[in-house]
């Protein structure tokens, strides 16, 4: 057999076939390749219709070769291209810029709020957190530079306008910096106000009040004077019997150690001093009462008048006071508004004053209780008593002063007032004090007759 001749016996008896119906050997080769047996046989069928078939022998030409299967070609995709990454860019870390610094208001006065402010951006890549760090300097002051942290915590592209409010007790001109930013504002004194003594006031420089019933009954209770030196408004001189020393303030009540104190008026407790200690008697320590307490008045009839009140064993206006405790010295504790024999000043507290729990800013009604009577070592024994001093505003300066308010005045407390005693039905004349202790019937609760008695809630 020819060895270029297909083995395979159909594709044999396929080319007989399209040989019968007169088909070359060519054509075969060409339509078999490309279309396949089936198209062969429908090429054939007309032609074997129309051509007789002839008897024939067999032919010793050769065979077609059988196509060679095209393996069918495959075209791939061709891929999209994939985007090439970027290299990654880190973010910015956080940055900050700061504006304008302002101040307002630009000016105020001792006591009235201040506020400082500046907007702080964050202008990096991711969130952050700034301090803001306000300096403030008295420009008249060598002194140390006060300073407080405001922190704030910023998103990319995020902005917010930092602010401190303050108070400021001192005046002057102060200068304020963050960072460079610079700013300053002004602070003005309260302005004082002058008041004279009212007309309508009883007091040894008006004139008396209308009725004497029960006025100065108790003058055997006041055993002591102010010093005439201290004295600038009224009479100088009370009992002439009590020789007063040199820089008392104020008029002696003597009364027995722990006996309730009363509000001689209305008024406001502005501060406090306490110089509490003990000496040593006898070999034993024993405690001296000078606890001191210092009002402004409330009422109409004395309008800017200050009392000052020592040798006090114990107050209900000062929750965390123990007058009987004995400890080594250790010092003034003092806060608010004091009162010296020459000047007034204000401090924020000295000392461990804090732990006094004053109700700075309390007010009393006169014939409330403002504390116990004390008592000191004196020469001559124990002594028990409360001093009362007052200050009285006039429309003429106080040469004595230095510091502080100039238009206020020691007076001669015994001599310069008319007192009588307090009752809730008792009708006082205009300018009339009470006198600072129970009399004529009148009594305080039982539970204020305790030293330990503390007031709990500020009025």
């Amino acid at each position: 057999m020819n060895p270029d001749l297909p083995n395979n016996d159909e594709t044999k008896a396929l080319w007989k076939k399209a040989r019968a119906s007169g088909m070359s050997r060519r054509e075969f080769l060409i339509l078999f390749a490309s279309a396949g047996a089936t198209a062969v046989l429908s090429a054939c069928a007309p032609r074997m219709a129309n051509t007789p078939i002839p008897v024939t022998t067999p032919s010793s030409e050769p065979t077609p070769l059988a196509p060679t299967p095209v393996a069918p070609t495959t075209t791939s995709p061709t891929p999209s291209p994939k985007p090439t990454p970027k290299p990654s860019v880190p973010l910015a870390p956080a940055r900050f810029v700061l504006g304008d610094l302002t101040i307002t208001p630009a000016s105020v006065m001792v006591g009235e709020q201040v506020t400082y402010s500046i907007q702080v951006s964050n202008i990096g890549g991711v969130e952050g957190s700034y301090t803001v760090v306000f300096q403030r300097k008295q420009a008249q002051s060598t002194g140390s530079i006060w300073s407080e942290n405001v922190e704030v915590t910023l998103k990319p592209g995020q902005n917010k306008m930092v602010t401190l409010t303050t108070t400021p007790m001192e005046s002057g001109t102060y200068h304020v910096n963050v960072n460079d930013k610079f700013s300053q504002y002004s602070v003005t004194p309260v302005p004082t106000p002058i008041y004279a003594v009212p007309a309508t006031s009883a007091s040894a420089i008006t004139s008396p009040p209308p009725s004497m019933a029960g006025i100065n009954t108790h003058t055997n209770l006041i055993s002591g004077n102010a010093d005439p030196d201290m004295i600038t408004l009224g009479p100088k001189l009370a009992n002439p019997q009590n020789t007063p020393y040199a820089t008392h303030l104020g008029t002696v009540f003597e009364l027995e150690h722990g006996a309730p104190l009363l509000a001689p008026f209305d008024m406001v407790l502005e501060g406090f001093l306490d110089k509490n200690n003990y000496r040593i008697v006898d070999g034993q320590k024993v405690r001296d009462s000078d606890l001191n307490l210092f009002f402004k008045s409330a009422s109409t009839d004395w309008p800017g008048m200050i009392m000052r009140v020592y040798h006090i064993y114990s107050s209900p206006l000062l929750i965390g006071h123990d007058g009987s405790a004995i400890e080594e010295w250790v010092g003034i504790q003092a806060q608010g508004h004091i009162f010296d024999p020459f000047d007034d000043y204000f401090t924020p507290g000295t000392g461990n004053a804090s732990a006094c729990e004053a109700l700075i800013g309390y007010t009393v009604k006169r014939g409330e209780l403002i504390g116990f009577a004390g008592t000191v070592q004196a020469g001559v024994g124990t002594h028990s008593f409360a001093d009362f001093c007052f200050k009285v505003s006039d429309t003429s300066e106080n040469p004595t002063v230095k510091t502080g308010n100039r238009y206020l005045h020691w007076v001669q407390a015994a001599s310069f007032f008319y007192w009588k005693s307090y009752s809730p039905d008792a009708d006082f004349p205009s300018g009339v004090l009470a006198y600072p202790f129970e009399c004529d019937g009148y009594q305080l609760p039982a539970e204020q007759h305790d030293v330990n008695f503390k007031y709990t809630a500020k009025k």
